[in-house]
């Protein structure tokens, strides 16, 4: 099994489905990579890649393949490491809990106007801004208003509701040119946010109370 990506030529696609015959899905042209998934899952092939003219591709085997991703997982585990160290919240753990935060963490990127996470909600993730900026409204009697900006690195949010397992107090927004947040799901919260638990709860009552 090898991951392979074109260099000259052109190539069609053809998934199989069920007793149909196999039908054309997909054209691929120049920089197209394919053959990724079963070397990923270990997985048979999920489609077939027939070449329409005279071709080229560069090949990586599968031994090749995994260590490049073990090289980016560790890579980006580095980076994540290095970022939590540099928020006061974090600056108290060890490299071991650093290390186990990062391993959890999920990219996620939003564009403007896309919400992260809506008020009355059960609360399923946990949130620092990476990059962009994104804004908090509560909804109250005179509608909705807006009750902070995060727009620095490192800002957080989305601990409340799994702190004391109630509902979103409010919305968070991605705004400007939209964010990247990095998240925490609440099955992993407890374990790896537990030396800093303590420190999250005494800050809810800061919060902004217009929703109640």
């Amino acid at each position: 099994h090898r991951l392979l990506c074109r260099k000259t030529g052109s190539f069609d696609v053809f998934v199989k489905r069920g007793d149909e015959p196999a039908g054309k899905v997909l054209e691929y042209s120049s920089g197209a990579m394919f053959g990724e998934l079963a070397l990923m899952y270990n997985a048979p092939r999920a489609a077939t890649v027939t070449a329409t003219s005279s071709s080229k591709v560069w090949a990586l085997d599968r031994e090749s393949f995994q260590m490049m991703l073990a090289t980016a997982e560790n890579t980006k585990k580095s980076q994540y490491e290095e970022f939590l160290c540099a928020i006061d919240l974090f600056k108290h753990m060890t490299k071991y809990e650093l290390g186990k935060l990062s391993d959890l963490l999920e990219s996620e990127c939003f564009d403007a106007g896309d919400d992260i996470m809506k008020q009355g909600e059960k609360g399923d993730a946990f949130y620092i801004l990476e990059d962009g900026e994104a804004k908090a409204f509560m909804k109250g009697e005179e509608g909705e208003v807006e009750v902070k900006h995060y727009k620095t690195a490192g800002e957080f949010f989305g601990e409340v509701a799994l702190l004391t397992n109630e509902p979103r107090r409010a919305t968070v927004r991605a705004e400007g040119d939209g964010c990247v947040v990095l998240s925490v799901k609440t099955e992993d919260f407890d374990t790896v946010m537990g030396p800093i638990k303590n420190t999250l709860a005494k800050n809810i009552d800061l919060y902004p109370q217009y929703a109640e």
